[in-house]
């Protein structure tokens, strides 16, 4: 079908009126995604596209198809197998990226972690990217470096720029559209790199099932969805985490009750010396702690097929071990 089908099909179908429009089938996601990958359509098709999907909102099947494109382009992958994929494209507006702490020991603990996030745009927020290069966390310049940088580090953060730059191109449009589009919800399912356990977090609750059903689309059996603090995949302890949960072993969701009794205070701005020394042991801020050890918990939870309980009894022993290991 994909032989016959022009872009232009794609957006008469998109725009035709409030009777005759539809969304686009799995196959015709697929479609659009390769024609914008390879940069075969017009920018006024593009534009056209992403806007007319924007306002109908994007469906599980559209993101599957899309997501499959990109993975079909990214076959290549020529690192080390990673255990975790961690999209990171939110930034956090107060609290420090706990979850960056997270992922990283569980990374030097056996669970490598691809990192990837991109669409930097909004100030006094601290990004994925900032937070690695403050830990020494390994950021690459290229899909073929990130690879290659795997092979010696346990953890590897990517810019969505330096494996898919016109993707990265069409979040930054958003300068010019004044609009997000459906790839900035799109590269949160994208797993690059084929890794076995996959994680989307993001602020808006509603999107939620979306992901949830977007992954269970492509195949990914393990995977974790949760509103997470600032838009990260980072659960919140002073509040209970309602999760969707695609496992062989776990029920579809799966809620995580809060550990701290009280609301935490939020600080003003995300504060990175508090995150290197966090690391360092030179500070244990309880809420900090808490975040890190419950988003450990929960990628622990799928990627070994075990209870919470188990997986947080983990997760405090492996952000312990750090401090040897790290």
């Amino acid at each position: 079908m994909t032989e016959t089908l022009k872009f232009a099909d794609l957006i008469r179908a998109l725009g035709r009126g409030k009777n005759g429009s539809r969304s686009l089938t799995r196959e015709e996601a697929q479609f659009a995604m390769q024609e914008i990958w390879h940069q075969r359509e017009t920018q006024a098709q593009l534009g056209a596209l992403l806007m007319l999907m924007r306002v109908k909102e994007e469906t599980a099947e559209e993101l599957a198809g899309m997501a499959q494109a990109v993975r079909n382009e990214l076959a290549d992958w020529a690192g080390r197998p990673m255990h975790i994929d961690w999209p990171a494209y939110a930034g956090k507006r107060r609290q420090p990226s706990w979850y960056v702490l997270a992922a990283k020991a569980l990374s030097q603990n056996g669970y490598p972690v691809f990192m990837h996030g991109g669409g930097e745009h909004t100030a006094g927020r601290q990004y994925a990217r900032q937070a690695c290069e403050a830990l020494g966390i390994a950021v690459a310049t290229s899909w073929q470096n990130a690879a290659a940088l795997s092979h010696n580090h346990s953890m590897v953060y990517c810019p969505l720029s330096s494996f898919a730059p016109t993707l990265s191109n069409i979040i930054d449009m958003k300068r010019e559209l004044g609009l997000r589009s459906p790839v900035n919800t799109l590269v949160r399912n994208l797993n690059p790199t084929g890794a076995r356990v996959t994680l989307q977090g993001m602020f808006h609750p509603s999107y939620k099932t979306l992901h949830h059903d977007t992954a269970g689309l492509l195949g990914d059996a393990r995977n974790l969805v949760l509103k997470g603090d600032s838009g990260e995949f980072e659960v919140r302890p002073d509040s209970t985490t309602e999760v969707l949960v695609h496992s062989p072993h776990h029920p579809e969701r799966v809620d995580i009750p809060k550990r701290l009794s009280q609301r935490a205070v939020r600080p003003n701005e995300p504060n990175l010396a508090l995150l290197q020394a966090t690391w360092a042991g030179e500070s244990v801020p309880e809420y900090g702690v808490a975040a890190i050890h419950d988003t450990m918990a929960l990628a622990l939870m799928v990627a070994d097929g075990v209870s919470l309980q188990e997986a947080r009894n983990k997760a405090a022993t492996l952000w312990q071990q750090r401090l040897i290991t790290g």
